[in-house]
């Protein structure tokens, strides 16, 4: 009996790990969304402090907002397209939604109520991030997806060390290594699939 429930719950996890496959590389797009619309974020920010622009007390809820109704809007339409939702799919999906609420949370409340300086927003959405990519390695079965989570964490630790307004242009470089990068190969590797089939 033990062999039997053994041999089903093998089964069902290769049935997870196979649903996966397409689940992760569908969110290529999702990965190079943010990531485009976060170095794009941080540079703007690095410059609006090194030549004293004063926008930043909109120009950040704004576009965090709009990354927000974007993945909404593409999440809606995704729905439709797909038939019926995978165990795979929903972990994923809880996975980035917790990960995403966390680095909203990271990057407002805290400032916003003085618990801790800007230049901490960045090291700690790094480990945030980190946590997420390991986790979709995972449920994917894509180790080098795990992997990324090591430049992120590490990224956090030289981060922490530096507390000066060039974290941010480590969390950019860091955006478009580990988030903007990985996420044009996965959507290379959807195309690749769709062709295949």
């Amino acid at each position: 009996m033990d062999e039997i429930n053994a041999r089903q719950e093998l089964a069902f996890i290769k049935k997870v790990m196979d649903d996966s496959r397409r689940i992760i590389s569908d969110d290529g797009k999702g990965f190079v969304f943010w990531g485009v619309l976060i170095t794009i974020g941080l540079l703007a920010t690095y410059f609006s402090v090194i030549y004293k622009w004063h926008y930043l007390n909109w120009f950040w809820p704004a576009l965090i907002g709009f990354g927000w109704i974007y993945t909404i809007i593409a999440a809606a339409r995704k729905e439709k397209r797909v038939k019926t939702r995978t165990l795979a799919g929903k972990i994923m999906t809880a996975v980035w939604i917790g990960c995403g609420v966390a680095m909203t949370i990271i990057g407002f409340a805290g400032t916003i109520t003085g618990a801790y300086g800007v230049w901490l927003i960045s090291p700690l959405i790094s480990i945030v991030l980190g946590v997420g990519y390991m986790a979709t390695g995972v449920i994917s079965g894509k180790t080098w997806i795990s992997l990324l989570s090591i430049g992120w964490w590490a990224g956090a630790v030289i981060m922490l060390f530096m507390y000066n307004l060039e974290t941010l242009l480590v969390m950019a470089a860091m955006m478009i290594l580990f988030q903007t990068i990985p996420g044009i190969m996965l959507y290379a590797e959807s195309e690749k699939l769709i062709n295949d089939e």
